[in-house]
Formats: structure tokens, sequence, C-alpha cells
């Protein structure tokens, strides 16, 4: 299918209307974190188009899963959704549908430019266990822990490896890391 959106979208933009990445983001500072896509140099405001009734197939109207100040709500509906939403965002982002192309005033409150916004982690995360997956990485961090000579150990080539990570260092990209002194 080829698809064209009436936002002008430069050639060498990573998100066109086939790449639409969701994220979580801030209009301004103080206003509340909400779920949005980008697209082009811009972001679509999806608590804004769900404000709108413009999500309307069985699985998101009336859902307020683009009211909230991440996507795990979102998330946790599943594939049928996401895909019904991918499907919605588009067809509101083509060229052919004028529900948002020709409605001025619900597309200055919905569109803003990326670089006027300021995005933040798009989900909450409670916990989760990393995993030595490459031998680069194991051979770091075992060089830290036992030294060179023993860095990669035996069974690091026969299961897997993992270690429980903190959620805080989980951080947006461009984010400062204060390290300890």
């Amino acid at each position: 299918m080829d698809l064209k959106s009436f936002i002008e979208v430069h050639p060498d933009s990573h998100f066109p209307i086939e790449n639409l990445p969701y994220g979580v983001f801030k209009p301004e500072p103080g206003s509340q974190a909400r779920p949005g896509v980008a697209i082009g140099d811009f972001v679509l405001d999806l608590s804004v188009i769900g404000s709108a009734g413009l999500f309307d197939g069985p699985l998101l109207k009336g859902s307020d899963c683009f009211n909230q100040p991440n996507l795990n709500q979102f998330l946790g509906m599943g594939r049928p959704a996401w895909k019904e939403a991918r499907a919605t965002i588009q067809n509101l982002l083509s060229s052919t549908e004028a529900a948002l192309r020709d409605n001025e005033g619900l597309r200055k409150k919905a569109l803003l430019p990326v670089d006027k916004v300021e995005m933040l982690l798009p989900i909450a995360i409670g916990d989760y266990t990393d995993f030595f997956s490459s031998m680069h990485h194991a051979k770091n961090c075992g060089t830290i822990f036992r030294g060179p000579q023993n860095a990669i150990q035996p069974n690091w080539f026969h299961l897997p490896i993992a270690y429980h990570g903190r959620a805080s260092s989980i951080i947006i990209s461009g984010t400062d890391i204060i390290r300890p002194r």
C-alpha cells in the first residue's frame, strides 16, 4: 500500500507515515505528560485525537488509554488494539482523509513541532532483568568484578546470565548521567 501524508515529511526523515513511533511528551513545561506519535518534524497528540472521538474502532472507542502519562495501559490492551490505533492514525494522517487535514483548529491542537515539546520515557518501568547478551558486555562487566584473566566465566557460553537491574537506570536519550563521586 502506497501511503501519502498531508503533512510534508522530508524524504530523509525517520518518521514518514509508514513509520509512526509512539512516545510520551509534554507540550510545555508543567503540562501533563501524554502519548503521541512522531510524523516528520511533528508529534501527533493522541490525547487530542482521542478527545475528539477519532479513535472510533471497537477496541479504542471510549478508552482513556491516550489520556495517561505513559503508554502502559495502551500496551496492555494487546496487538489488536495496537493495530486498530495504527490504522486509525495512518488514516487520519493520510492525504485522502479530511477529518484532521481540513480541521484547522483540531490540527493546531493535535500537531505540535517536535522541537517544541519535551520527550519523556514512554512507559512506567517497575522492574527489569538485564542479560549479558553480548561477549563485549559480559567481558567488560566481568573485568570490573573479576579482572581481565577471569572476565568471561565458562558458563556464559552455555546458559543465559542475567542480573536484576534498577529501573531508575533507564533514562531517555540525551539525559545527563549523574555519576557518584
